[in-house]
């Protein structure tokens, strides 16, 4: 009879989890979400490739000029992240010299589409 009465109780309660796509989750503070690159930080130093340690950042051959310091130098590589390979440790952040790579503050999206998932709107950069 107990079975009973707590599916009764339970037809007539509250559920206990919040309806995610209903109701927006908040973000903690310090949270490391979405991967953004912005390119004309970055000066190919291979810093970030070399701390990740999962090996999700790959330096491939893209030559540009960039400025760093008041100085003009000539960029041989760039960083390119496979963002699903990605633990979000932030240690590609945190020894950047220059703030390209940014861990932000917000969800990533879901879904098969590259373009959907990595694009950054304030960064205007794909990372794969």
């Amino acid at each position: 009879m107990s079975l009973l009465r707590e599916m009764l109780e339970n037809l007539v309660s509250k559920p206990n989890t919040i309806c995610y796509p209903d109701k927006p989750v908040s973000i903690p503070v310090g949270f490391r979400g979405k991967v953004c690159l912005i390119d004309e930080k970055c000066i190919g130093c291979s810093r970030c490739a070399q701390v990740c340690p999962s090996g999700c950042i790959e330096m491939v051959p893209d030559s540009r000029e960039v400025v760093f310091n008041d100085k003009k130098i000539v960029r041989k590589k760039k960083p390119q992240v496979r963002v699903y390979s990605c633990i979000r440790c932030g240690l590609c952040e945190q020894y950047c010299s220059t703030g390209a790579i940014i861990l932000k503050n917000e969800l990533s999206c879901s879904g098969t589409d590259c373009e959907t998932m990595v694009k950054c709107t304030d960064c205007e950069t794909v990372v794969k």
